[in-house]
């Protein structure tokens, strides 16, 4: 609209100031031009400016669709209560797991007198009802701020609890730990009985094929012998 008025104001301002030069020159006034005035069409149809008409380009350009973002990798639900939930922490864990000295594995159990193996039978009792022992005791001495590692199956059509004992480790932990840095369990308790899937909340895996975890044993407070032994029970 503007680009079309502005011919119009310059012709009609040279027009006024000719016919003021000629009345400064005692003259006759000269007949200003006369400014063509726009047509039938033009004023039937006045042209849209310039910037208003879309061109092929710009009606075929349209905005970019973001790509949505790729989904987020599962992770596997916990088969047991959890208290760590920092994701650096739990990394750290499973590393220096990894890292730790194995536990000695007794595929038989220890003695019938041993007051560790002992520890954990009676243990079993209570937090593991009707289950039998299911693969080697896990061993080992730990002092303060030590860990141990061992490895536990867990096979699909099972229900599972691990059992911990110690006499001298006044907070021993547990952790179940799947890779690539994943806590699937662990003991919620400060003290010397830890356990993984105690009753009346067993661990009971949906994973159509056997899975193996990694189990860390640590003392958090004292030093001492302990043992860890895996119980199951059919669904």
């Amino acid at each position: 609209m503007t680009k079309t008025a502005r011919p119009f104001f310059s012709l009609s301002i040279s027009g006024f100031a000719a016919l003021v030069a000629a009345a400064a020159c005692g003259g006759k006034p000269a007949e200003a031009p006369a400014t063509p005035g726009p047509s039938a069409s033009s004023a039937e149809a006045p042209s849209a400016p310039a910037s208003a008409v879309a061109t092929p380009a710009a009606s075929a350009a349209s905005p970019s669709t973001p790509e949505p973002p790729p989904p987020a990798p599962s992770v596997p639900a916990p088969l047991a209560s959890v208290i760590a939930t920092d994701p650096t922490t739990i990394q750290k864990l499973f590393d220096d797991t990894s890292h730790a000295s194995s536990a000695a594995l007794k595929a038989k159990g220890a003695a019938a007198d041993d007051p560790i193996a002992k520890g954990v039978r009676e243990l079993a009792k209570k937090v593991a009802p009707e289950m039998e022992a299911d693969g080697p005791l896990a061993t080992g001495k730990l002092k303060e701020k030590q860990g141990l590692q061992t490895e536990v199956t867990l096979a699909p059509g099972k229900c599972y609890t691990i059992v911990g004992f110690s006499k001298k480790v006044k907070d021993l932990d547990l952790y179940l730990l799947l890779a690539p840095g994943i806590l699937s369990g662990q003991d919620t308790t400060d003290d010397n009985t830890p356990v993984i899937g105690g009753a009346p909340q067993p661990m009971c895996p949906v994973a159509t094929t056997p899975v193996t975890y990694k189990l860390a044993i640590v003392s958090d407070q004292g030093a001492g012998e302990v043992a860890v032994q895996l119980y199951s029970k059919s669904k």
